[in-house]
């Protein structure tokens, strides 16, 4: 669960990067904003999932 969690904290954090990068720096096309909303949909329940399971499991 671990590595779960560090490979997804990671994938948001760039995700988040391209998406402010995105709205600041120069305008994205629509398929790759299409694509980086695609990607925080998948990551942040893996994160939550995966964060909450660990934390059950030291309990």
């Amino acid at each position: 669960m671990k590595k779960l969690q560090l490979v997804s904290l990671m994938v948001l954090a760039l995700s988040i990067l391209l998406w402010t990068a995105g709205r600041t720096v120069l305008p994205l096309p629509d398929w790759a904003v299409r694509l980086n909303g695609v990607m925080m949909l998948i990551v942040m329940p893996l994160l939550v999932f995966s964060s909450v399971r660990r934390k059950v499991k030291n309990s």
